[in-house]
């Protein structure tokens, strides 16, 4: 049986002033109901066995987790005692599995802030990811067919196919976030997919991989001292670690709504709107305002009039106002300025 592991550890400085420590971004709801993290729980019960979900994140936020996510087993709760990125945790959550229930596990990793409406979709390309990493001895990841050239993405350049019913292809290489040139030149040449840093693997594949592509990390990890051994591990993603550098990665093709909720920008483009394209939450009133997003997540009224393609963002840290296309840099330079 195939387990999950949901990745939720970091903290978002992208949407600043509402997240911080004590509110990391998968606690966000983007529809005023479930977060992000919620959203991420109840798409894997659809796939996995209650009992084969886990959570991998930092001690200082297994209450957030707890509190979220009641009916997760307590057990499944996976704590890294120190933040160390994806390559760290993800070492961790496998190495873990294997050491519970044997090598011969498949091991599947999921953001806890991604966006994904089309579950149907989802749940079709997991099956086929899971299938894949169970029968071949490769490093699985999921690639998403590029609806625009998005630059805030990487990307993975496919090769040959490896299994047509599934979707899945050699990966010849991953790309850095390119500039809106190449971005351009990658969506015309039909062979570039954006990386949804979505993975599966069977245990024992996995840390054979890393023994041989990431010994600094593998060599230097005891889970009987876990505590001496983690802090000295760098901090460093799964990507620069072992997936760029690995021979045996293959990609799942697939064309499932998703979205890397980044910033604030991708927070107005995936939420509900008003006649006049506006995004509205909490204690707002405006007037004559177009295609704006007013978020306050304070107890006091937020009054905006005559905005167009703004983003006004009032929380308990600050307030950030942008025009829309600029809220990353604003948020990061708000966060940077506190």
């Amino acid at each position: 049986m195939a387990h999950a592991v949901i990745m939720a550890g970091g903290q978002g400085e992208r949407f600043w002033p509402l997240t911080s420590e004590e509110f990391p971004k998968y606690l966000i709801r983007l529809d005023g109901k479930n977060s992000l993290l919620q959203k991420a729980y109840g798409r894997l019960l659809k796939i996995y066995d209650k009992k084969k979900i886990h959570v991998v994140t930092t001690k200082n936020h297994v209450p957030f987790i707890r509190k979220v996510l009641p009916s997760l087993t307590p057990s499944n709760i996976i704590t890294e005692p120190f933040r160390r990125n994806t390559a760290p945790a993800i070492f961790l959550s496998t190495a873990l599995l294997a050491e519970r229930f044997g090598g011969q596990e498949v091991v599947s990793f999921f953001p806890a802030d991604h966006l994904i409406q089309n579950e149907t979709a989802f749940r079709q390309t997991i099956k086929n990811a899971l299938t894949a990493a169970g029968q071949q001895r490769v490093l699985v990841t999921v690639g998403i067919q590029p609806a625009f050239p998005a630059t805030g993405y990487g990307y993975i350049h496919t090769g040959r196919p490896i299994v047509n019913k599934l979707g899945a292809y050699r990966v010849k290489s991953f790309k850095e976030k390119p500039s809106r040139r190449i971005a351009q030149g990658y969506l015309r040449k039909k062979n570039f997919l954006w990386n949804a840093g979505i993975f599966a693997w069977r245990a024992d594949v996995f840390l054979e991989a890393m023994r041989k592509f990431a010994p600094q990390i593998s060599r230097g990890f005891h889970l009987k001292n876990l505590n001496r051994s983690y802090e000295r591990l760098p901090r460093v993603s799964i990507d620069y670690a072992l997936m760029e550098k690995a021979d045996n990665v293959a990609v799942i093709k697939t064309r499932m709504d998703w979205c890397d909720m980044g910033n604030w920008d991708m927070f107005f483009e995936k939420a509900k709107k008003d006649k006049n394209g506006n995004t509205l939450q909490g204690a707002v009133r405006q007037k004559e305002c177009k295609g704006t997003l007013l978020a306050n997540f304070t107890g006091t009224p937020l009054a905006v009039v005559g905005l167009q393609n703004f983003i006004v963002v009032r929380a308990g840290q600050g307030t950030l106002i942008c025009r829309r296309s600029q809220s990353e840099e604003s948020a990061r330079f708000g966060a940077h300025e506190q």
